[in-house]
């Protein structure tokens, strides 16, 4: 994902925001599942310096057998950071951010709060405006249903989605339709959607919605040269 001005600005705030946190001593990982070794590693390395080799396992086992809540907020302004940059080549989406619902987050004080629902709006902004390549309405899914993790609806995802005019946006909405077949109405919640089934649902009823179908028609009359802007179009009911 490219790093625009925005998500850096959301990125640094929340450094400033969750500084507050300390690395502890020891952050409890389960001897279980873990070595001295993968506790060492966490240590090593100052916060913005750690690669996504360091974080790795941390990230993808924080809380459920590593930790708590007070660990995952030091660690969780470069997550986010190398969530950003790299996507599941670090950890997938749907597993990081759905650290936060299971650290309860809507009831964090009011400035984390506010610091990582800017950093969502400004990650999505920028998931919309990444290059419409042939497998990228699959990469926004992931994105997609990794904030339905940590959120209560979609509605304001999909809405900046709508009323965004640029040439990527719009086209991202036709690879998003043509890949994931939401426009079919049998399809049903399954793998990381099936905790989240009615932001699924969400997502399907909106893909159907007269606005999608009056927005697809635009732009499948901008951009005929596109044979996935017409089966995205073609696939609306």
């Amino acid at each position: 994902m490219e790093e625009t001005v925005e998500l850096r600005a959301a990125i640094e705030n929340l450094y400033t925001t969750f500084a507050a946190y300390p690395l502890r001593d020891d952050t409890n990982a389960c001897a279980c599942c873990h070595s001295p070794e993968d506790e060492k590693r966490l240590h090593r390395k100052s916060l913005r310096k750690m690669n996504p080799n360091d974080l790795r396992l941390y990230a993808t086992d924080a809380l459920f057998v590593w930790g708590e809540v007070v660990d995952l907020k030091h660690f969780l302004p470069r997550i986010f950071e190398l969530v950003a940059a790299h996507g599941a080549e670090f950890v997938d989406p749907q597993v990081v951010l759905n650290k936060l619902h299971h650290a309860d987050w809507q009831n964090w004080p009011a400035p984390e709060l506010r610091a990582v629902d800017r950093f969502l709006d400004v990650l999505w902004s920028c998931v919309l405006e990444g290059e419409p390549h042939e497998f990228y309405g699959e990469e926004i899914e992931d994105w997609l249903c990794g904030i339905a993790q940590a959120v209560g609806q979609l509605s304001p995802y999909l809405q900046t989605w709508i009323a965004n005019e640029s040439e990527n946006a719009r086209l991202n909405l036709a690879r998003f339709i043509a890949s994931t077949d939401f426009a079919n109405p049998r399809r049903r919640a399954s793998a990381y959607w099936g905790e989240r089934a009615e932001l699924f649902d969400e997502v399907g009823a909106w893909v159907r919605s007269e606005t999608v179908k009056a927005k697809m028609t635009t732009i499948a009359a901008e951009y005929p040269q596109y044979d996935f802007v017409e089966r995205a179009y073609i696939s609306l009911p």
